[in-house]
């Protein structure tokens, strides 16, 4: 799968802002500590002031891998 790679400045940037109307970009980190979001949202961006997310590279998504603990 892949995904839209930020910089840390670019994620701070989008934090809490529309991509279109009620939809917020929700940057997110990977198993290699890359900030990214996803092609849905660069896709579906209509944000005059958030396009430049068309422009991002995209790089493979590789997922945190988490361990449930259980009782």
């Amino acid at each position: 799968m892949k995904v839209h790679q930020l910089t840390i400045e670019q994620k701070d940037l989008l934090e809490g802002q529309q991509f279109a109307p009620d939809s917020f970009f929700g940057a997110t980190q990977d198993a290699n500590e890359n900030w990214f979001i996803s092609i849905e949202e660069v896709e579906m961006c209509i944000n005059e002031s958030f396009l430049w997310v068309k422009d991002l590279p995209l790089i493979d998504y590789n997922p945190k891998i988490t361990s449930e603990l259980t009782d």
